[in-house]
């Protein structure tokens, strides 16, 4: 069955005034330059935002070597215009363009224990009710799978009805994690014998305690990049605030692999030094001591998926699924996603608000973000780990704060107060991890942000395009808005795609490129290549309006919904849209 038709194989719309014929804007990125976006929070030495600096009070450095700030979020606005505003038969995967920060929120039942997730929903809840009715929220719940419970809109209340009606999840995983291992004590007197039986006792739950630890780290891994996927190319800078007990990456993480660069292995961090952060007054700079990030420089170009790794069970011979994995690369990857769409990561540590500090034997009832309690027993791999994701990602970690909402309150407020830069790289993308250094000329300045990046020549998440649609969440490293107008046996659809997400190379004169298309209707589906080419008039045009195709999906009795997408073919950059009928 052929599903789709074009009507018009590109269809422009018409220039109604000199204006629109103009050059595009400097501050436009095209995916071809590989532009590096850097996300920065400027605050005084009382904690109190600066937000009246200017492009040239910036200085950029990358791996030493300044670099021109070639976009600056408070003065040029590439993408305004083209996020469109749903409305009836009309789908986008971009937020309405008016929205003023773009704060997400993870509630994460894989990775927190049932009596957690409840008091964590009340707090959340508690911080939901006091935003204003019309406040723009996105909220992710992470158990069996991801699921987007609520995607940006003005419907608070309606967001506020979904969570109290959503069942926390029930957690053997966190479970099989903190149990006790079992003792033999109530089986034999004996001194021997209780020893061996112990010994057998936790050797036959290992196993077990191992494959939930994989399954966790995989599927969060996994949930990183779906939800940078859902972000990117959205404009300006993102706050995902993660609402999680923790991160059991401890399985291989940490090994010291010596694939990883040395300059960017978070074991060689100078004690006391933290990635990304300024302090001291006029010429203030991040990355101390030179200390490159160390998470995001575990991945290399062209991994992908989880790689074997000795460190994990698999030398234990183990089949089990999620056996035998080691997670370096992958978590490293999701790092990298997120950092290309811009997304500062702020983990809010569940566990501290389950009770109060005088029943805690090994943390306060209050506490500082960046000075958890520790035991000298062990480590809390949980803590690291968190506080890791959110140094490589620019954002700050909140651990063992009774007051969750109040965490919460201080993350968001980052995302309302934070400077977007972006600058193309001089050096060659040849996958090798770079250093970034900000200064600004403001006294007593604190700077926040990612340490460094990693030069791939391919995005971290690119994936095809039947693998993109398959995700029920959509993807937006292009953004598009599709318009349906009902026509005999299907709908017309009128797709508006943001040139800026493409890639069009100049060459003779002309403007070339290159997309895919994909309609997925039940199980029958439709891929189609579309070539690109534009004069420099019609560039400019494109640049102004947006590329406009026409296409005639056909839609037998009984169908639902669809799914269409497009991926850019030379960046690998993919948007998706699922349509509900």
């Amino acid at each position: 069955m052929v599903l789709l038709c074009w009507c018009v194989p590109i269809v422009l719309l018409r220039t109604h005034s000199a204006a629109s014929q103009t050059a595009p804007s400097a501050g436009v990125i095209q995916t071809a330059t590989h532009a590096v976006l850097v996300n920065v929070v400027v605050k005084d030495k009382h904690g109190k935002a600066i937000n009246n600096l200017q492009r040239n009070d910036f200085t950029l450095l990358d791996n030493g070597e300044e670099q021109k700030i070639a976009l600056f979020a408070r003065e040029d606005s590439a993408d305004a215009g083209f996020s469109v505003a749903p409305g009836p038969l009309t789908f986008t995967n971009r937020p309405p363009g008016d929205a003023p920060a773009v704060v997400v929120y993870l509630f994460d039942e894989l990775n927190t224990s049932l009596t957690d997730q409840e008091t964590a929903k009340s707090d959340f809840l508690h911080y939901l009710r006091e935003l204003p009715a019309d406040s723009r929220v996105s909220v992710f719940v992470l158990g069996d799978s991801l699921v987007l419970l609520h995607d940006f809109s003005q419907e608070t209340a309606s967001l506020l009805t979904q969570i109290n009606r959503h069942s926390n999840r029930v957690n053997p995983e966190v479970t099989a994690a903190t149990t006790p291992p079992p003792s033999a004590n109530s089986l034999t007197g004996g001194v021997a014998n209780t020893s061996q039986w112990d010994s057998f006792m936790r050797d036959s739950t290992k196993t077990y305690v191992d494959y939930t630890k994989n399954v966790r780290a995989s599927r969060t891994a996994d949930a990183l990049q779906t939800i940078a996927g859902h972000l990117q190319g959205i404009p300006g800078p993102k706050t995902l605030i993660w609402i999680s007990g923790g991160f059991p990456i401890e399985l291989g993480l940490r090994n010291g692999r010596s694939d990883i660069p040395q300059s960017a292995n978070a074991t060689t961090r100078p004690a006391g030094a933290s990635a990304g952060r300024g302090s001291g007054g006029g010429r203030t700079t991040g990355s101390p001591g030179g200390a490159g990030g160390g998470l995001a420089g575990g991945a290399q170009s062209g991994s992908s998926g989880a790689s074997s790794s000795s460190s994990g069970p698999s030398s234990s011979g183990q089949s089990l699924p999620y056996m035998g994995m080691g997670f370096e690369d992958q978590v490293a990857r999701a790092i990298r996603a997120l950092n290309e769409a811009d997304v500062a990561v702020y983990p809010v540590d569940a566990r501290g608000i389950t009770a109060s500090g005088q029943f805690q034997a090994s943390r306060g009832s209050t506490g500082q973000p960046d000075r958890p309690t520790r035991t000298a027993h062990q480590t809390d791999y949980n803590y690291e780990i968190l506080e890791d994701l959110a140094e490589e990602t620019g954002g700050t970690a909140f651990h063992h704060m009774n007051d969750l909402s109040a965490a919460i309150r201080d993350a968001a407020s980052d995302a309302r107060t934070s400077y977007s830069l972006a600058f193309y790289p001089s050096a060659a993308f040849d996958g090798s991890y770079h250093r970034l250094q900000v200064k600004v000329d403001q006294a007593d300045a604190r700077l926040r942000y990612r340490p460094g990046y990693v030069a791939a020549p391919e995005a971290a998440l690119a994936p095809q395009l039947p693998d993109a649609i398959a995700n029920p969440i959509a993807l937006a490293g292009i953004g598009l808005s599709v318009h349906l107008d009902p026509v005999e046996g299907g709908y017309k659809a009128s797709v508006v795609i943001n040139p800026h997400n493409i890639t069009l190379d100049s060459k003779n004169g002309m403007w070339t490129g290159s997309l895919q298309f994909l309609v997925v209707v039940g199980k029958t589906e439709q891929l189609t290549t579309i070539p690109l080419s534009f004069s420099d008039e019609k560039f400019h045009e494109i640049q102004s309006k947006g590329l406009i195709l026409s296409a005639r999906v056909k839609t037998p009795p009984g169908t639902t919904g669809f799914s269409l997408g497009f991926r850019d073919i030379p960046s690998g950059m993919v948007g998706t849209v699922h349509v509900a009928l």
